[in-house]
């Protein structure tokens, strides 16, 4: 039975649980621009918001889950050269359960969905598994390919993700107003996405994987990425949405303090503060948000904590290990 229910935490996690809170965020941002509100609007937004919404967002979420689990299991061997604790490619969890894990989360994420009259976000959970296998696997393999991996990162984020809020808030996605409204999300995730590879780049380029980063160097990818998330604060501006423009200026400092101090720690802070800047302001559209996503992160705390003797985020050694990859 011990070992049963380790294997389901395992399964759970392989998912990464914590990284699809990002997911639910820009679901709720395309909920709030649905709407068009003002800052000065949220509270009414926080009245009349659906609880569902969050909901629904989680269930689409277990699509990417899907994918983030195919990855590992495409990207094994260069997880191997990464920093961190991957499940699969340390030998916590087989591929076997991992392809299970895998078909179990796109599977509710498909058919829950349908089965309650929401087609559409049965649909996007659709296309959001054939874009992470095509960005997972070859003969495509969008993940190990310059441009193609960031930009396929933010589509999902910007577009998908983004348009199952604006969807659930009861706005067609063929809407005029839906890019214009999309655009700034999709530049801060491209920002996010290139700077995200930065730290990894040797174990890429060791298992063979040509990223952004790995293509055009860690100096160039920071410039791009900031200019991306420049681009972020001027079509924020354009489109009136405080939200975005308040992540964008947020972020830039931390992309400029990396372009003059070249250091490891502020090429992780580019994307982990930006990333926190981005969670609490969607937090700032629905506060439920913010206790959904605080339990998921102290869940996976502890995850790594008790199982396997490792701080997270860090992934590194705890002094007492209170757990095993066993």
């Amino acid at each position: 039975m011990k070992n049963v229910l380790l294997l389901l935490g395992d399964s759970f996690f392989l998912t990464r649980p914590v990284v699809l809170i990002p997911v639910w965020g820009f679901c709720l941002f395309g909920y709030y621009r649905a709407f068009d509100v003002r800052i000065t609007g949220l509270p009414d937004l926080w009245r009349a918001a659906d609880p569902m919404v969050l909901v629904w967002s989680m269930v689409f979420s277990l699509s990417v889950g899907c994918v983030f689990v195919l990855n590992q299991i495409a990207d094994v061997e260069v997880d191997k050269n990464n920093h961190g604790l991957p499940l699969i490619a340390s030998g916590v969890i087989s591929r076997r359960a991992a392809f299970l894990t895998a078909a179990l989360a796109g599977f509710v994420s498909i058919v829950v969905p349908f089965s309650l009259n929401r087609p559409v976000i049965s649909l996007f959970s659709i296309v959001s598994i054939v874009i992470g296998a095509l960005y997972s696997f070859r003969p495509a393999y969008l993940s190990g390919r310059p441009f193609s991996d960031f930009l396929t990162n933010a589509a999902g984020a910007a577009f998908i993700a983004f348009g199952i809020g604006w969807h659930l808030a009861g706005r067609p996605l063929a809407d005029p107003a839906f890019l214009p409204a999309a655009l700034p999300y999709f530049f801060l995730m491209c920002a996010g996405a290139i700077s995200s590879t930065i730290p990894d780049i040797n174990g890429d380029r060791g298992g063979g994987k040509r990223t952004t980063a790995v293509a055009i160097g860690a100096k160039k990818a920071n410039y791009l990425a900031t200019v991306f998330i420049m681009a972020a604060a001027l079509c924020a501006l354009t489109a009136r949405d405080p939200i975005a423009l308040t992540c964008a200026v947020a972020s830039l400092p931390f992309y400029l303090l990396y372009t003059f101090k070249p250091k490891e720690i502020f090429a992780e802070a580019t994307y982990k503060i930006g990333g926190a800047v981005c969670m609490v302001a969607a937090a700032a559209i629905m506060p439920l948000f913010l206790l959904c996503g605080g339990a998921t992160a102290l869940a996976t705390w502890m995850y790594f904590r008790f199982r396997h003797g490792v701080g997270y985020p860090s992934l590194v050694p705890c002094k007492k290990s209170h757990g095993s990859h066993g």
